[in-house]
């Protein structure tokens, strides 16, 4: 049997070799008709290109204000006033008439193209939810729904931030970014993100969602949709005794304001650089002040708080080199937020926040901040000769410097260089290939007006330096010149 069944495999593995050679032969012979196999296509390059070093700038500049302008000869005295007390009285008297304006109002300043215009951009389906698919018709009627455009404006009622709070385009929290694979889009670019304002801003109420969750205010610099629950209503009483009384401006970064309670302390809010609340006293252990809290029947409460000497000062804040040196280092490294969001600065809020405790009023908009001094045009000059021009003629620590979508402070000289303090996204690169991307930077930094020169992505794609248009230099009511140049 053994024999037998070797026998029969035998005869089987002779039968299957020839099969399994004829096979072999076919393959090879196919092979050799067929052309070769396509080398694997090259990967498309990413949209969003990023450099892996950052500037040179970030590395050789001293990533401290007080520092570089102790090294300044303009500004080496760092007590030496850079403004004088009658131009510090006019910019206060300006300032306080921006941040109360909005209970003078007896009708909104907007009309509903204006109030409402993030409505206008939803037909095109353009943006992005936090899911990063488009939003679509749905979120489209709702937000119609919302904002019941056809009443608009349903009231005007004065009120004021209880809380660190953001100003919406549309009254929801949902951002709306627009396609996140384009550079220099998505996040943290929310296009429904407007502003912030901070506890204790003045506000006016011009209209409420159909919920009742929204309310639609203007505050001194900006307007959008705040949650109702930030926000309380105030009478006539109430802004009489807020307005009578001097501003306490906040200098510490994060000072938590509290109010006794139980006899321990109940937070309220945040205190930042920026946010300003009434002064009622002062002695030698601290100031006393007034905060706004919402009552059970969203009527603002008058609750008294006390803040150290260390964390605020009566405003206006003496407009030194030290003084403002410390508020700004308290910034630098801050990340970057587009229209407050996450509670963070972008360019323009930097400006306006930074300035504040001095008591200079500044627009929200680095377009709007453009137009708040003698406007100096760079237009026909070079580089070198813009760099040239704000070394002769800037003032440092009063000089806006402008390029469209951005605004910077001018600091001064650096080892033969103009240095400036600002709070920037990114730096626009193209490759080899054209292909566009971001050096991220993210952050508030001192730099020169060329931060990034070194990169050739960055010089393919041109510098800030490039493409600034003009430079600010700030006066109390100042306005834009009759001409946009007045430097040639």
């Amino acid at each position: 049997m053994r024999r037998r069944f070797a026998s029969r495999a035998a005869a089987l593995l002779i039968r299957v070799r020839p099969a399994c050679l004829f096979l072999a032969v076919l393959a090879l012979g196919l092979w050799g008709c067929a052309p070769p196999p396509r080398p694997p296509s090259p990967p498309k390059p990413p949209l969003v290109v990023l450099a892996e070093q950052e500037p040179q700038d970030l590395r050789d500049i001293p990533q401290d204000v007080t520092a570089l302008l102790a090294q300044s000869p303009a500004t080496a005295d760092l007590d030496a006033t850079f403004l004088t007390p009658e131009a510090q009285a006019l910019f206060l008297e300006r300032f306080r008439a921006a941040h109360f304006g909005p209970w003078g109002q007896t009708n909104a300043t907007y009309g509903p193209a204006n109030a409402l215009w993030g409505l206008g951009k939803l037909s095109s389906n353009g943006h992005y939810g936090e899911n990063l698919r488009p939003l679509g018709p749905r979120f489209q009627a709702e937000m119609e729904a919302l904002c019941q455009a056809a009443s608009y404006p349903s009231l005007v009622r004065p009120a004021i931030a209880t809380a660190n709070t953001s100003l919406r385009v549309l009254p929801t929290i949902r951002p709306g970014f627009l396609k996140p694979t384009r550079p220099g889009e998505g996040f943290p670019f929310d296009y429904w993100q407007n502003s912030g304002v901070w506890a204790g801003t003045p506000l006016i109420v011009t209209h409420l969602s159909a919920d009742g969750a929204w309310a639609l205010v203007e505050a001194r610099n900006a307007g959008g949709w705040v949650r109702v629950a930030d926000i309380a209503y105030v009478d006539e009483v109430f802004m009489a005794h807020w307005t009578a009384l001097p501003l306490l401006a906040v200098t510490r970064e994060h000072t938590p304001v509290t109010a006794p309670a139980n006899g321990g302390a109940a937070f309220l809010f945040d205190g930042r650089i920026g946010m300003v609340l009434p002064l009622v006293d002062e002695d030698d252990g601290g100031y006393t002040a007034l905060a706004p809290a919402r009552g059970a029947d969203g009527l603002a409460e008058i609750v008294g708080v006390r803040i150290a000497k260390a964390d605020a000062v009566a405003m206006p804040l003496r407009a030194t080199p030290r003084n403002l040196g410390q508020l700004a280092d308290q910034m630098l490294g801050q990340p970057y937020g587009w229209g407050g969001y996450y509670e963070n600065r972008d360019c323009s809020a930097l400006m306006l926040d930074l300035l504040a405790p001095f008591g200079v009023f500044l627009p929200r908009n680095s377009s709007q901040q453009a137009k708040s001094g003698e406007y100096v045009s760079f237009e026909g000059l070079s580089g070198p000769e813009k760099e040239a021009l704000v070394l002769s003629r800037g003032a440092p620590l009063l000089t806006l410097l402008y390029k469209r979508g951005h605004i910077m402070l001018y600091l001064g000289p650096h080892q033969g260089r103009a240095v400036m303090l600002h709070d920037i996204w990114g730096l626009k690169t193209l490759d080899e290939g054209g292909v566009e991307g971001r050096e991220v930077i993210g952050r508030t930094v001192v730099t020169t007006l060329e931060p990034g020169r070194e990169l050739p992505d960055v010089v393919r794609a041109g510098t800030l330096l490039q493409s600034m248009a003009g430079m600010t230099l700030l006066a109390p009511g100042g306005n834009p010149p009759a001409t946009s140049d007045r430097t040639r």
